[in-house]
C-alpha cells in the first residue's frame, strides 16, 4: 500500500505528518511519500519539499505545482492523503486525485467555522474557498469532535464521509522522569509566539506570580510576537526564552522537567498536540476552555481548564495549586494518554482507514 501525503510542513500539520511517518516507516506493507508545500522545520525525515513562498506567515505557496504533480505521478500512490490547510496545494488536491484516479482522504487540521480572530477568519474563508476542490474526497478526517461538528454544521460535507480520529504521541519519546522536590515552580509554554496562542497573557500572569512565589516560565517556540515580548521581558528572571527546538526529544525534556505546561490559546484551536505531549511526559496541563482542549484534558484530573483570556483565573490556578497536586495530575495524564492517545493507537486507526479506502471506498467506517 503506497500513501502520498500532501501537507504544509509547518506547525501542528508537520507534527501530525511526522508522527504518521514515524509509525508507518515500521510497517512493512506501507510505503510513504510526504510532500510539503513549504520548508520543513521539524526533525529530518525523507520528504519532497516544494520551493515556496509563505504568505502572511500562514499560507505556503509553492512556485511550481507541476513539479509536485510529477513527484506524485512518479510515486504512483494507492491513496492520496491531503492535509488541510496546505496553502496553494489545497487548490490542486482535486486535480491530483483526478490525474491519479485514486481514493483521497482530507484531514482537516484547523477550526473551519470560527471567526473570533484574524487567523480564524482567514482559515474559515480559505476553507470555504477551496472546499470545492475536495468534492470527490472519499473521507474527511476530523481531528476532534469540535472540527467534526463544524464540518457538519457548515453544510456541504455529508456526515457519513466524516471520520473522527484523534491524534497520538509516542510515549517512549514523551515519557516521565523521576520527580525531585524543588522550590521553583517550573512552567513551560510550547508553541507559536503569537497573540492567538495567548503567550502575552501567560507572561503577564507569571510576572505577577513571581512577586508571590519562585517561578520560571520556559518559552519554547518562534513567532511574530517574539521580538516584542523578549524586549518587554529582558530583565525579568522569571522568563526563560528557550527558542525553537526541532527535535521531539529536546522538547520532551522540557515537558518532563516542568511541573505544569500552560496552553492559554485565545483562538479555537482544533486539537493541539501540546496537551497530549505534556500528559504523556507525566506533566499536568493547564489550558483555556476552547476548541479541542476539552476533548483531550480531563478537568481536575489530568489538568485544569480556565476561561479564555481570563488572566485572573489562570493566576489563581498557578498560585493556589500545590506542586505535588500538579505531579499527581501528571500521573493521571500519563495513564490517560496510554489508554487513548498513543502513536500506536493513532497509526492503527489510520491503517484501518487506508485499508477501508482500498477495499470499499464507498462506505467509510467510523473509528473513534
Amino acid at each position: 500500500m503506497k500513501i502520498a501525503h500532501v501537507t504544509s510542513g509547518v506547525r501542528g500539520l508537520a507534527t501530525y505528518s511526522l508522527n504518521l511517518y514515524n509509525y508507518f516507516e515500521k510497517q512493512e506493507d506501507v510505503e510513504t511519500l510526504i510532500i510539503t508545500s513549504s520548508k520543513w522545520k521539524k526533525q529530518p525525515i525523507p520528504i519532497y519539499e516544494a520551493d515556496s513562498y509563505l504568505i502572511g506567515n500562514v499560507l505556503p505557496w509553492p512556485k511550481d505545482v507541476k513539479e509536485v504533480e510529477k513527484q506524485l505521478i512518479d510515486f504512483n500512490p494507492d491513496i492520496l492523503h491531503h492535509h488541510h490547510p496546505s496553502g496553494r496545494l489545497d487548490f490542486d488536491a482535486g486535480k491530483f486525485q483526478k490525474k491519479l484516479d485514486i481514493p483521497m482522504i482530507c484531514t482537516v487540521h484547523m477550526s473551519v467555522g470560527s471567526k473570533k480572530y484574524m487567523v480564524d477568519k482567514v482559515m474559515h474563508s480559505f476553507f470555504m474557498t477551496v472546499r470545492k476542490n475536495f468534492k470527490n474526497v472519499n473521507a474527511y478526517v476530523a481531528i476532534s469532535k469540535y472540527v467534526q461538528n463544524q464540518l457538519i454544521e457548515m453544510g456541504g460535507v455529508p456526515k457519513e464521509r466524516i471520520v473522527l480520529l484523534y491524534a497520538g504521541v509516542d510515549p517512549q519519546i514523551f515519557t516521565p522522569i523521576p520527580r525531585e522536590k524543588h522550590d521553583t515552580l517550573e512552567i513551560s509554554f510550547v508553541g507559536q509566539i503569537m497573540h492567538e496562542k495567548g503567550i502575552d497573557l501567560l507572561i503577564d500572569v507569571v510576572s505577577d506570580l513571581a512577586k508571590e512565589k519562585k517561578v520560571r516560565l520556559n518559552i519554547i517556540g518562534e513567532g511574530n510576537l517574539k521580538t516584542l515580548l523578549q524586549t518587554k521581558t529582558k530583565n525579568n528572571p522569571a522568563i526563560n526564552w528557550v527558542g525553537y527546538l526541532n527535535s521531539q526529544d529536546k522538547v520532551a525534556e522540557f515537558y518532563a522537567k516542568s511541573d505544569v505546561v500552560v496552553l492559554p490559546n485565545r483562538w479555537d484551536e482544533a486539537f493541539s498536540y501540546i496537551p497530549l505531549e505534556s500528559m504523556s511526559s507525566g506533566t499536568a496541563i493547564i489550558a483555556s476552555r476552547v476548541g479541542g482542549n476539552t476533548e483531550a484534558i480531563i478537568d481536575g484530573k489530568t489538568g485544569l481548564l480556565f476561561d479564555v483570556n481570563n488572566g485572573d483565573e489562570l493566576y489563581a490556578l498557578l498560585k493556589n495549586t500545590e506542586t505535588e497536586a500538579f505531579w499527581e495530575m501528571g500521573q493521571y495524564g500519563r495513564e490517560h494518554v496510554l489508554e487513548n492517545f498513543t502513536l500506536d493507537r493513532f497509526g492503527k486507526k489510520y491503517h484501518a482507514l487506508y485499508h477501508n479506502l482500498m477495499t470499499n471506498p464507498s462506505k467509510i467506517n467510523q473509528i473513534d
